[in-house]
C-alpha cells in the first residue's frame, strides 16, 4: 500500500508544483535582461491593463514602442515584437518574477534566448556611478571589426549629461538606433533593445583614444578618435545596376512589373526592404506620410520585400499584418520569402548589394538616376536630417 502511495505521489508531484503559484501579472514597470552569449542586455517594458487586455511600452532610449496583443493565459504570457517574427515568452514564477525567452520563430529549430524579469523598476542601469571623469560628446570616428575578421568604417555619435548617455553607431550598411546608458569614471556602457537590434556596448576612454566591444551572441570590436568631420563611404557609390526589370506578385497574388498600368509616366522610388529589418521600417515610416502628403501622384513608391520566414506562406502572413499596422498607401510585391532568397538572385545586374534597405531612384521612363545604399534614421540626429534633404533633392530632379 505504502508503494502504491509512494508512486501515486511521485505521479502527481509535477501537476502539484506547476500549480504552486497562481498570480495576476502586475502593471507598471519591468526590468528585463537579455542572456546573450557575451553580454546581459538590459531593458525596461511598461505593461498596462485595459479593460480586460493587456498591453505594454517597450522604452528603447529615446524611442518607445508600442506593444499589444499580448495574450495571457494563467502564468504564461507571450508578447509579440512588433511585426517582427519575434515574442516574449514568459511564465510568472512569482508574484514580481517572469522568466522565459526572447523567441525567433522564423527559424527551424525556434531560437530561444533566456530572459528575466523583474517589477517595480524603471531604472535600467542600476547601482552607483562614479562621476564622470570623460567627455564622450560629439561625433567620432571608429573603426568596427567582427569575429570573421571583417574590418569597417564607421561613426559614433555621444550625447552625455554628467553621467547620462545616449548614441547611435553608423555603418555603411545602416545605424544600430537607440542606445542609452551610463558613464562612470572612464568607463561607459550603454544597451539597445527593440527585439531585433539587441546589444551592449561597453568600452572607456583613455587618453583621447576610445575602445570598446558590441555585445550580444557575437562580439565586434570598436577603436576610434573624436572627430567631429567624421563621416561614412558615399551610399551612393557602392550598389550597382544599369537597369532594373522584375515582376514579382502582390499580396493579392497579381504579378506586377513597371510596365504596369500605375507605373506610365510615372517617376518611382523602388525600397529593398524586410518586416524584419529594423532600419528598413525606420525608412518606411519617412515614406509613408511622404506619399501621403503629395496630391498629384507624379512619384511612386513600389517596396520590394525580401522576407526571412520558414515558408512563403508566412511570409505572405508577416507583410500582410505589415501593411495593416503601418498602413502602407503604395505598392507592396513578395520578390523573396525565405533567407535563401538573395536580391542578387532575382534582380538581373545587380552588384554589390550591401545592405537593407538600398532605395533606387528611377525617372519618368524607368531610367535609373540614383541607388543609395543602407540607412541613416531618426536616432543618427544630423546624418537623417541630410538623408531627408538629399532624398528631397533627388525627388525634385526626378519630376522636372
Amino acid at each position: 500500500m505504502m508503494k502504491k502511495t509512494l508512486i501515486l505521489m511521485i505521479f502527481f508531484l509535477p501537476f502539484l508544483s506547476s500549480e504552486a503559484f497562481s498570480g495576476t501579472l502586475n502593471t507598471g514597470p519591468w526590468r528585463f535582461e537579455l542572456k546573450t552569449t557575451h553580454a546581459t542586455i538590459p531593458f525596461i517594458v511598461e505593461i498596462k491593463k485595459k479593460k480586460t487586455k493587456y498591453e505594454a511600452s517597450l522604452h528603447n532610449g529615446k524611442e518607445l514602442i508600442h506593444l499589444n496583443s499580448i495574450q495571457v493565459t494563467g502564468n504564461a504570457i507571450s508578447i509579440p515584437l512588433q511585426t517582427y517574427e519575434l515574442s516574449l515568452e514568459l511564465e510568472l514564477l512569482k508574484e514580481g518574477l517572469l522568466s522565459g525567452s526572447l523567441v525567433r520563430h522564423n527559424k527551424n529549430p525556434k531560437v530561444k534566448t533566456p530572459i528575466q524579469g523583474t517589477f517595480g523598476t524603471s531604472e535600467r542601469f542600476s547601482g552607483t556611478k562614479k562621476k564622470a571623469i570623460i567627455d564622450l560628446n560629439g561625433r567620432w570616428a571608429i573603426t568596427l571589426l567582427d569575429e570573421q575578421d571583417h574590418q569597417e568604417k564607421g561613426v559614433l555619435l555621444f550625447e552625455q549629461q554628467e553621467n547620462a548617455l545616449n548614441g547611435t553607431i553608423l555603418t555603411p550598411t545602416g545605424d544600430y538606433r537607440y542606445f542609452e546608458g551610463f558613464v562612470s569614471g572612464n568607463e561607459f556602457e550603454a544597451a539597445s533593445f527593440d527585439g531585433v537590434y539587441n546589444y551592449l556596448l561597453k568600452g572607456s576612454l583613455e587618453d583621447g583614444k576610445l575602445k570598446a566591444n558590441i555585445l550580444s551572441n557575437y562580439k565586434t570590436i570598436i577603436e576610434g578618435t573624436k572627430n567631429e568631420s567624421a563621416d561614412l563611404p558615399d551610399s551612393y557609390k557602392q550598389t550597382q545596376l544599369e537597369s532594373l526589370n522584375f515582376n514579382f506578385p502582390d499580396l493579392k497574388g497579381n504579378n506586377v512589373n513597371l510596365d504596369s498600368p500605375q507605373f506610365k509616366n510615372k517617376s518611382i522610388i523602388v525600397q529593398f526592404f524586410g518586416s524584419w529589418c529594423p532600419n528598413c521600417l525606420d525608412e518606411m515610416n519617412y515614406l509613408i506620410p511622404w506619399y501621403k502628403s503629395r496630391k498629384q501622384k507624379s512619384v511612386e513608391i513600389i517596396a520590394l520585400a525580401f522576407e526571412r520566414s520558414n515558408t512563403k506562406e508566412e511570409a505572405k502572413k508577416q507583410l500582410l499584418k505589415t501593411q495593416k499596422k503601418y498602413q502602407i498607401p503604395y505598392t507592396l510585391l513578395i520578390a523573396g520569402s525565405t533567407s535563401e532568397d538573395k536580391p542578387k538572385d532575382k534582380i538581373p545586374g545587380l552588384k554589390n548589394f550591401i545592405s537593407f534597405p538600398t532605395t533606387i531612384f528611377l525617372n519618368k521612363k524607368h531610367q535609373i538616376i540614383k541607388i543609395h545604399a543602407g540607412f541613416t534614421g531618426p536616432s543618427t540626429g544630423v546624418f537623417f536630417e541630410r538623408w531627408k534633404k538629399e532624398f528631397n533633392q533627388t525627388v525634385e530632379e526626378l519630376v522636372k
